[in-house]
């Protein structure tokens, strides 16, 4: 998405709201009848041709930036907002899958614990894994709580060394409410 907004700002507008249709109100012996037609691509403004040609960019840098297994989803697709649409649930999932798979890294982060025999690097790096996973579908959590959950989520033999932390300056003077220190 990055690189169609380097490409020109209005590109992804028109993936959001969709192609730009030129329209007209058709009339008849000069009297408007109320039939909205497409305007044929000749008769084209030189505003239509340019919000027209936006959608064609965004088909063109999606469909060329897609391995081509990929590719064969949305190679029909008549608008880059169809092309997205059609891989943002293939890839993503629709609202309910959006909602489980949210739903079940909440409950994956509630359940991170240390495991028994695991160094603390191992359990940095599972406790980071989780996070980044939620962090890549927009989950966030505020630094100050990362810090406590993970404290709490020590085996017993960092017992001593939590209870000092926690009882740090650093961490005595975490406003919860406020992850910033603001």
């Amino acid at each position: 998405m990055v690189v169609l907004e380097t490409m020109d700002q209005y590109m992804m507008d028109i993936i959001k709201k969709g192609p730009h249709v030129p329209t007209f109100d058709e009339t008849k012996y000069g009297v408007k009848i109320g039939v909205i037609k497409k305007t044929p691509k000749h008769l084209f403004s030189e505003d239509d041709r340019c919000l027209h040609s936006l959608d064609v960019r965004d088909r063109t840098t999606i469909g060329n930036s897609l391995p081509y297994d990929i590719y064969h989803l949305v190679q029909n697709c008549v608008s880059a907002k169809e092309m997205i649409d059609i891989l943002t649930v293939t890839y993503e999932g629709t609202k309910e899958v959006k909602a489980t798979r949210e739903n079940r890294l909440n409950r994956k982060y509630g359940n991170l614990f240390a495991q028994r025999n695991e160094s603390l690097t191992q359990t940095v790096n599972h406790f980071n894994c989780s996070i980044n996973d939620m962090r890549r579908f927009d989950i966030f959590k505020p630094e100050s709580i990362l810090v406590l959950k993970f404290l709490d989520s020590l085996d017993d033999k960092w017992e001593h060394h939590v209870d000092v932390l926690k009882n740090s300056e650093k961490i005595h003077f975490m406003d919860l409410h406020n992850p910033y220190g603001n």
